[in-house]
């Protein structure tokens, strides 16, 4: 755990080197599982202010061994950051998979895909900058091919897969406008050409994305386009999420063990997760990622403060109590039910009538005094919360329909009548997005967790509930990566950025604790034998 930006994913990388030249497992399956990283980082990571290649999801790699030797591993991918597909801020860019089909695609194959130039495309932000940039990415995208070709993807499935990322970014140039005659919106004649790139059947999207009627005359008609602009992007975003749903279901079959299912086998999990984020525009998933962090903050507190402290008291030990900064507060404001933030954004999305202002405003007055929610500052809709790692302002515009993440039923339709195989699949295995609810852990301590996080964002099958779940009933070790300086600059030192996360990760408190208190406990044989 750490920043965004502090190296996770590296160590991670480094960490599965590292083992499996220690198990001198099987050769074919480590380079394998080494070589879906660039694929994993190509649909997964992006670049942000931060980080020029964050992971915009989360990954948990289980590797599975049998006579201390690896048999096979396993992949669980939450919460992909679906919005990216649309909409990237200032300094952003989409996921890196964009830019290296523009700068590795050969001439004929663009054409083939009906890809333009990058400038075109609304969903493409950020420019190409200098030639050595396209260079890079041209590498990164026969990186690419080589890890689809290895995971065993067949020629046309990349075809398809490539076809729908072109068709995607054709979409996000459809624009709308009211229709006259018939007082309903249409798609506007400008962009016929985006629609026809984007889709065989034409007149089936266009249907679906102009499903919502009004009058030409009425002041509502910019209302019904937004509607339409809104259906058009979930359409993005569902079919982007969806392909990358398939090529981790692809990478799990490629690695799966060949052993005997009646053979138990010991794990070891490797959690890479997205790093605490403050940014000078925070949205829904920045609450979302920011909460995944508090909640193995309080994991990291329960091991190292809580269970130590509690076995030294069990066992009759001097030892003269360390305090630290208890985060079940800033959890509780973000989970309690029914006056927690996120079950309160759930009660205003059962309100047809509820906006992000009526949320806000009811923030305001549910959490006054609270000393960890602060109301926004400025005239912008939103509300700050004060985390373990510091305050972040939030704007609330779009907390509604993203916590919603409704996906119209004539969809589905769209989806399975579509002419590429590889869409049909995808859509049948779409699951429905479970319920918020209040789990304990099964310790002392009665934590509040939320069923579903990541489902709410996309429709995967392991939810962060199970993964912390998972984690309670293993035995943990805290890998802490700390971000040099904050410029993305290399062999700069910041002592105030770097003093600044070992105090708010409670490393000073652990570094304590670990001198004071009894940090090697061997077995009374190892003991006896030494």
């Amino acid at each position: 755990s750490g920043e965004s930006g502090a190296g996770k994913t590296e160590s991670t990388k480094l960490l599965l080197q590292h083992i499996m030249n220690l198990c001198k497992g099987n050769s074919q399956l480590e380079q394998r599982i080494l070589q879906v990283n660039p694929l994993l980082e190509a649909f997964g990571n992006a670049q942000t202010v931060m980080n020029d290649n964050s992971s915009r999801f989360g990954k948990y790699i289980q590797l599975r061994f049998q006579n201390n030797t690896v048999q096979g591993a396993k992949l669980s991918e939450y919460l992909l950051e679906k919005s990216r597909v649309v909409q990237q801020d200032t300094g952003e860019r989409n996921f890196h998979i964009f830019y290296y089909m523009f700068a590795g695609l050969s001439l004929e194959r663009k054409e083939m895909y009906g890809l333009l130039d990058p400038s075109l495309y609304r969903y493409v932000s950020g420019g190409f900058g200098t030639q050595d940039v396209a260079e890079h990415w041209k590498h990164k995208y026969e990186e690419v091919c080589n890890a689809l070709d290895m995971v065993g993807f067949q020629e046309q499935e990349q075809v398809d897969m490539q076809a729908i990322l072109a068709g995607v970014l054709s979409l996000g140039n459809v624009t709308f406008e009211s229709e006259e005659r018939y007082g309903a919106v249409k798609v506007s004649e400008a962009s016929q050409g985006w629609l026809k790139a984007a889709a065989v059947k034409v007149d089936v999207l266009s249907q679906f994305m102009c499903c919502v009627p009004c009058s030409p005359v009425s002041p509502s008609v910019s209302r019904c386009c937004s509607l339409c602009a809104d259906a058009r992007d979930s359409i993005a975003k569902v079919a982007y999420g969806r392909v990358f749903g398939w090529i981790v279901c692809k990478i799990n079959e490629l690695l799966a063990e060949n052993v005997d299912p009646e053979v138990e086998l010991r794990e070891i999990g490797i959690l890479d997760i997205f790093g605490f984020e403050n940014f000078a525009v925070n949205r829904f998933e920045q609450l979302c990622i920011n909460l995944a962090n508090e909640q193995l903050q309080h994991f990291f507190n329960h091991h190292i403060f809580q269970l130590e402290q509690a076995a030294y008291k069990e066992e009759g030990l001097p030892w003269e109590t360390i305090t630290f900064n208890n985060n079940e507060s800033i959890l509780n404001l973000l989970l309690a039910k029914p006056l927690g933030v996120l079950s309160l954004l759930d009660e205003q999305c059962a309100f047809p009538q509820a906006t992000d202002k009526t949320f806000v405003d009811k923030l305001n007055s549910t959490f006054k005094g609270n000393l960890h929610f602060h109301r926004a500052r400025s005239s912008v809709l939103g509300f700050s919360i004060i985390h373990y790692a510091g305050e972040v302002q939030y704007t609330a515009r779009g907390f509604l329909e993203k916590n919603r993440d409704t996906l119209p039923a004539n969809v589905r339709g769209l989806f399975i009548s579509s002419v590429t195989p590889l869409l049909i699949p995808l859509n049948i295995h779409h699951e429905p997005r479970p319920t918020l609810a209040r789990v304990k852990c099964g310790h002392e301590a009665s934590l509040l967790w939320l069923d579903g996080l990541l489902v709410f964002l996309c429709p995967c099958q392991h939810s962060l509930m199970v993964l912390m779940e998972r984690m309670y009933s293993a035995n943990p070790h805290f890998v802490r990566c700390i971000k040099p300086n904050s410029q993305k600059e290399p062999g700069v030192l910041d002592d105030q950025v770097v003093l600044l996360q070992l105090q708010y990760n409670g490393l000073l408190e652990t570094i304590r604790i670990r001198r004071d208190g009894f940090s090697w406990r061997p077995s009374f044989e190892e003991f006896a034998e030494r």
